[in-house]
């Protein structure tokens, strides 16, 4: 087996050892396989929603509102609870035309929920964010848009 100092040649004018090579290719994957896992879990869009008046802030306006261009692929909006800490997050509600391309997905934690955007056509989507309070059962109603112009 070749020893670390071995030179490849690569094309008339570069060289290269066989360690540099492994080094470069350890980084590469590295590199590749951080940014799969940051695409996969990453939201394109941030939401906040302070449950005083179901004030919402952020998405593409600042007030919980996300408004993208159709087919240009799917796309994940976060909603994170402010001051919600007796607050649990119920089934959210989906209504308008194209709300059949939105949908919740996992991945939240307790005053997260994670919305999907399949963003395969127009849209124009109420999302009623629908919370309950853990201790007296009431609950509250929110609801932003999305649309996919």
């Amino acid at each position: 087996m070749p020893n670390s100092d071995q030179q490849v040649s690569l094309g008339q004018h570069m060289r290269i050892s066989q360690t540099q090579i492994l080094v470069l290719a350890l980084a590469m994957a590295a590199v590749s396989s951080s940014t799969s896992a940051q695409d996969g879990n990453a939201p394109d869009f941030k939401v906040e929603l302070n449950i005083n008046g179901c004030q919402f802030s952020g998405g593409t306006d600042g007030y919980g509102n996300v408004e993208v261009m159709q087919k240009t692929g799917g796309k994940k909006i976060q909603v994170e609870l402010l001051y919600g800490d007796d607050m649990v997050f119920e089934p959210t509600t989906f209504t308008g035309p194209g709300s059949d391309q939105i949908r919740e997905t996992a991945g939240g934690n307790a005053n997260v929920l994670n919305i999907f955007n399949a963003n395969t056509g127009p849209a124009d989507v109420y999302y009623q964010i629908n919370l309950r309070n853990k201790q007296t059962g009431e609950t509250l109603k929110c609801d932003p848009r999305i649309v996919n112009q």
